[in-house]
Formats: C-alpha cells, structure tokens, sequence
C-alpha cells in the first residue's frame, strides 16, 4: 500500500491553507507595488518589506501537498493521471493562455510608448519565439510573474511518479536524494526549475511525517505553541530580506522549504487553531489567488505609467497608484475567477463528459 494514498484518504479539503494561499498572493502584489514605487515615484524610497518571492516557495510546498493529496487519494494508474493531467491543464492554461496573449499585444502595440515597460527593457526586443514560450511560461516578457508557472507545469508532470516513491521508505529517501542531486546539477536550466522540486516533494512528504509534528506540537503550552509558529514564520520570511537572497541562491530555497513545510503541516493537521483564516473575505482571497497572481503584474504597469504621467512622482502620486493597484488587481482578479478559471474548468469537465449518442429520426 502506498503511504501517499494512505495517509490522504484521511484528509479534507484545508480551508485554512486555502486561505493562506491568497494571503501569500497579496504578499506578492504588495511586492510588486514597492518595485515599482521604487522604479518610478522616485521622491520615495521604501526598504523592502514584502518577500513575493518566499511566497512563490510558499505556493511551491503547498501544490505538492495539496495537488499531491488530491492525486493520491486514488490509486496511481493510466485512468487516475489522464484525468489529472487534464484536470490540472484546464485549470493552469486557459489564465496562462489570456494573460499572455493581452500581456504580447500590450507590448507589441502600447509598451513602445510607455515610459515604463511591462518588462527590463534590457533583456532586448521580444522575439516571436519568446512570446509563444510564454504560453507555458518559458519566457516571462509579456507576464513576468509566469516564471512560476512553468515551474508549477513541470512539477504537475512530476507529481505522479512523486507519490509511487510511497510504496516503501528507500524509494522516499531515493526519491528525495534525486531532488537534492537534480538541484545541485550545474546546469542553467530555464527558470532554475531543478531547485523547487525539492520544494514540492517536501510538501507532498508532510502526509508522512506532518502528523506526527502535529502530535508533539499540540502539547505544547499555548504560548509555547503560538511562539513556535511565530519562529517558524520569521524563520521563512525573513531570511531573504535580510541576505537579500536572489532567484541564483540554492540556499535560500532550501531554507525557505525547511521553515515553511512544518509550519504547512501544523496547520493542515490542526486546523481547528487557524479557524480565523475560515472567514469569508479569506476565503475569497483562497479563490482569486491564482488570478491575482497573474494578472497584477500588467495592471501595475499601466497604472505607474498614467498615474506618474498625471500626477507626477509626489504624494499624491503614491497614494493614488498604490490605491489604484490593489483596488484594480482585485476588481480583475474577481472578474478573472469566475469569467476564465471556472470557465476553464467547466470547459475541461464539459470535455471530459461522452457525447450522447446522436438519436437518428425513423
């Protein structure tokens, strides 16, 4: 028996994690707004407080947790990882697939003209090739923040032969050796995609050893307790602010996956302790995440530019453009959710569904 499989037939759906995935989405808009703050309302200059990139690692432990457990709830076979694949290509692709084609005509048509670019202008003109790599995330000129989701992609194509290392312990400890081995590979490969893995396989882990955390932390005094989840927390968040740690640092990813992965276990196991994350206006953070987190980053450029090109580089500026991003991003990542990420994914169930049998008139 698989202890993948085992241990997530036990499982529910985690509201709180849930939650927390929107609130890590907004960690990473925050991020955003302060970069370009920083690139274009020059009267201020903010030290770096919102750490979007250990939120994407963030993102990275929880997929494999999360996707990991839906998937092993069933048995790993031909039928079970079709249906997934095609689950988790209708429910990735068709955001991927606009935002990238608005963010190619945004640069093929206005960017030109703008002030500041949708993306580092430095890195030369977009090439044809690189626009249509950028529907699986390869190139990240019309959509910066997709880097991810080509890491997300090729993990999704990983995560089946993650969860049948469960069989046995050598095969985990194998499987998890390969990780390591794959990321210190020294190979430029695209996006740095090798390093993550490890990031998934770890969320995914936290089936087999989360519980048991979760067992020796709930007798804990409760101070004792809330102050081990505030450690942990800072632990995550703060070391790359404080080395300023870049996307070429191994290090900080295994640091960020070391800090974050109990801190996962804790909650999906104890949900209970989290139940203020069940409210209403988290969840809905839940749902829009992915939305929100694909489709600021256009948002942001636009409105740098029409803000400092009325308002100039004051106060007035930066209070303007700061409200402007959050109240926009939000506004089309709801209309986002429900237009295209449930329209994707009604379309891949209507899909799926067998056409009915064509009834001929006598």
């Amino acid at each position: 028996m698989n202890v993948f499989t085992e241990e997530a037939r036990k499982q529910s759906f985690s509201i709180p994690l849930h939650a927390l995935r929107g609130i890590a989405a907004l960690v990473v808009l925050f991020s955003h707004i302060q970069m370009r703050i920083n690139e274009g309302l020059t009267d201020f200059s903010f030290e770096r407080i919102f750490n979007g990139s250990g939120a994407v690692t963030f993102f990275f432990v929880l997929s494999g947790l999360v996707v990991g457990a839906a998937l092993a709830k069933n048995e790993i076979n031909y039928a079970t990882v079709s249906l997934y694949l095609h689950r988790r290509f209708f429910r990735i692709m068709p955001l991927l697939f606009v935002t990238v084609t608005i963010g190619g005509f945004y640069l093929l048509f206005i960017d030109d003209s703008m002030r500041f670019s949708l993306y580092d202008r430095s890195y030369g003109d977009i090439s044809l090739i690189k626009f249509l790599s950028a529907y699986v995330g390869y190139s990240l000129k019309p959509n910066q923040p997709i880097w991810s989701i080509y890491i997300e992609i090729i993990a999704s194509l990983l995560i089946p032969l993650m969860i049948l290392s469960g069989s046995k312990l050598r095969y985990i400890l194998l499987t998890l050796a390969i990780c390591v081995a794959f990321s210190l590979l020294n190979i430029d490969f695209q996006h740095r995609w090798n390093f993550y893995m490890i990031s998934f396989y770890i969320g995914l882990t936290v089936l087999i050893w989360g519980k048991g955390l979760t067992r020796i932390v709930s007798g804990l005094p409760s101070t004792l307790y809330w102050s081990l989840i505030f450690t942990l927390f800072l632990l995550f968040y703060l070391a790359r602010l404080i080395t300023n740690a870049g996307y070429g640092d191994l290090w900080i990813v295994y640091w960020e996956t070391a800090a974050i992965a109990p801190l996962v276990a804790i909650i999906y196991y104890m949900p209970e302790k989290f139940s203020l994350l069940n409210k209403r206006a988290f969840i809905f953070l839940g749902d829009i995440s992915y939305s929100l987190y694909l489709t600021h980053w256009i948002l942001l450029a636009i409105a740098l530019n029409y803000v400092t090109a009325w308002l100039g580089t004051g106060a007035l500026a930066l209070i303007t453009f700061c409200t402007l991003s959050i109240v926009a991003s939000l506004l089309v990542a709801t209309a986002s959710f429900h237009k295209i990420e449930m329209g994707g994914i009604k379309l891949g169930e209507a899909l799926r569904r067998s056409p009915k049998p064509i009834q001929h008139l006598s």
